[in-house]
């Protein structure tokens, strides 16, 4: 029963913490998915000169407390390339 005691809420503490960093993985991936969406969305809607870059960043940071003393975050920077196909295409049209 002392046994149970003591080990019980350590066991209990750790599985929480489990569950909140596997959270946290999924908020990254799903952070993830949303950026690379935006940037294909910046990419297909872009009428500008020929070629321009894409890039944002967002950060996602877990909420600490409890036995969680240190802060955790990550960051994501996202870079693409933005093509102008219309203006591609008269460029090949004039050199040819």
């Amino acid at each position: 029963m002392v046994e149970a005691a003591i080990s019980l809420p350590i066991i209990i503490l750790a599985a929480m913490l489990m569950l909140r960093m596997f959270t946290f993985y999924l908020e990254i991936l799903t952070t993830g998915i949303s950026e690379h969406k935006e940037a294909m969305e910046a990419s297909d809607s872009y009428r500008g000169v020929f070629l321009k870059t894409y890039h944002d960043s967002k950060e996602i940071k877990m909420l600490h407390g409890g036995l969680l003393m240190i802060d955790v975050s990550k960051k994501m920077d996202t870079k693409a390339y933005m093509i102008n196909e219309d203006v591609l295409v008269r460029t090949g049209e004039i050199v040819d």
